[in-house]
């Protein structure tokens, strides 16, 4: 992948557009961004979400990668953290490959997320609370059969109109996935005019 952003957590969530962190026992997280992603841009829609009790947004490395967001426990920073949720914002391009729509946005991320890490395993999972017939939305867990290849993660990818938001919640064990501040923080995602 060109354009490689490491964030070694014990987390990862990997593709063309999605940001991707890895986490090792060393704590050198990387976060990886697909070719194809470009770094700060922006909706013309309004995001929210409620930010997870003692969580903080680590402004510094979401401006460092061009990152919408990076929130990570209070005390922490992505370089310091072993859980991470990352939101990116790839406007839509009916001019370029994977840009067009969400289901080839996600088939080209889902193609390079396999290129980088083939040993990739996925799982059914959709936030109990988000309706598709209100947001359109594609969600997924992935985990590496190797340990931390990839780093457990739940991956969203929401159409907002203009583009796409990405969420990922990268973490140590899968079963760190089923805390429900990860849950509740899904459930809160809502997109809303400019």
């Amino acid at each position: 992948m060109s354009n490689k952003y490491c964030l070694l957590l014990v987390v990862t969530s990997i593709s063309l557009f999605v940001p991707c962190v890895c986490i090792s026992a060393a704590q050198q997280n990387k976060v990886y961004t697909g070719p194809g992603y470009e770094k700060g841009q922006n909706s013309e829609r309004s995001l929210s979400f409620a930010l997870p009790k003692g969580w903080v947004n680590d402004e510094k490395a979401a401006k460092k990668l061009g990152l919408h967001s990076v929130l990570v426990p209070s005390g922490a920073t992505l370089e310091s953290t072993n859980r991470v949720i990352t939101i990116a914002f790839q406007k839509k391009d009916a001019t370029k490959s994977g840009l067009e729509t969400l289901k080839n946005f996600v088939k080209v991320d889902l193609e390079n997320t396999l290129s980088e890490f083939p040993d990739t395993q996925f799982a059914k999972w959709q936030p109990s609370k988000l309706d598709p017939d209100k947001l359109n939305f594609w969600s997924m867990e992935e985990y590496g059969r190797k340990k931390n290849m990839p780093s457990p993660h739940r991956v969203l990818i929401l159409d907002s109109g203009d583009g796409y938001f990405s969420f990922s919640v990268t973490v140590e064990t899968r079963d760190d996935l089923r805390l429900p501040v990860y849950e509740e923080f899904f459930n809160s995602l809502a997109i809303g005019p400019s």
